[in-house]
């Protein structure tokens, strides 16, 4: 799914709650490698619980990250933007096509989000799910920002030499990452679990197409409590199989994939696995992709490759 536009170089860019994150791959899908990257951490109020919250503090960091990867950005740049700036929404429509529904939804926006249609940005993609689908109805996967949030955001990539070539939630590009280049085997639920260090991502998902979105405000850098350090994150992933039996019945996930910056943790596994009735598994997104030439600190790139590969997906 691409949302925002259209991007024309395989290089992202991800703004995120503790670090922005540069990736830029060269080379053909099965054979990429990395040409750039760089990270820096965010001090300061730049973006916090996955939201922007000062744009010139965040405008000094890619500055600073600029100067870290040599001074210059790949053209057509796609930016993944912090989770909670947008609103995602699956949509049951009378069967359409999709540019057809885009214009219909203008009618009843308000309906699904909580801002005018006039003060909005979004895109839609058609999703597939579980169970007999009515042939007269489809569904769609609606993001929705409001339109100064992306227009600042866009400012502030022009003010850093940033020329972007499309704009998307970094949940998207996470989910695309984990689910890798292509389709094998039997279409499959998957429940996507990232845990950063100080917020965490939950997608289930059908096949290619994610349709429950959930950003959680806690992460692995501090850990609270005294039943254990994931203790808070395994009791989401806990709700979310239950909301799942009661709303998406006909969905059943078929694998749990751990992944973000401490997708390596072992107490994280064990934590997950205690209230998982899927398989839990380990992403490892270099491999899948075929990337090499890989960070020193390979996790947690989840989100930014997901960005790079968009029109390899």
């Amino acid at each position: 799914m691409g949302l925002f536009g259209r991007a024309e170089r395989k290089a992202g860019l991800s703004l995120s709650s503790g670090s922005l994150r540069y990736i830029e791959l060269e080379g053909r899908a099965g054979d990429l490698s990395v040409a750039r990257s760089g990270e820096v951490s965010i001090e300061g109020t730049a973006i916090e619980q996955e939201m922007i919250s000062d744009t010139r503090s965040l405008e000094d960091h890619l500055m600073t990250l600029k100067g870290f990867i040599g001074g210059s950005w790949a053209p057509g740049t796609v930016l993944g933007m912090p989770s909670r700036e947008v609103l995602m929404r699956i949509v049951e429509m009378p069967s359409m096509e999709k540019e057809d529904a885009r214009e219909a939804l203008k009618w009843d926006f308000e309906k699904y989000f909580p801002f005018p249609y006039s003060e909005a940005v979004f895109d839609l993609s058609p999703v597939d799910t579980p169970g007999e689908s009515d042939p007269g109805t489809a569904r769609f996967l609606v993001a929705a920002a409001r339109l100064r949030v992306v227009e600042n955001l866009l400012d502030i990539a022009k003010r850093a030499g940033l020329v972007v070539g499309a704009i998307e939630p970094l949940n998207v590009p996470l989910y695309r990452c984990v689910k890798g280049p292509m389709a094998q085997g039997p279409i499959t639920g998957t429940m996507v679990v990232y845990v950063g260090r100080t917020s965490s991502q939950i997608i289930v998902g059908f096949g290619d197409n994610g349709i429950l979105y959930r950003t959680l405000l806690v992460g692995g850098k501090e850990r609270p409590g005294s039943d254990g350090p994931f203790a808070a994150v395994s009791r989401e992933v806990a709700s979310t199989f239950t909301y799942l039996a009661s709303q998406f019945r006909e969905l059943r996930v078929d694998e749990v994939v751990l992944c973000g910056d401490y997708a390596g943790d072992r107490e994280l596994t064990e934590s997950v696995s205690e209230v998982s009735a899927a398989p839990v598994l380990v992403s490892d997104p270099w491999s899948a992709w075929g990337i090499k030439g890989a960070p020193e600190e390979r996790e947690g790139w989840e989100p930014t490759l997901g960005l790079a590969v968009r029109d390899l997906a």
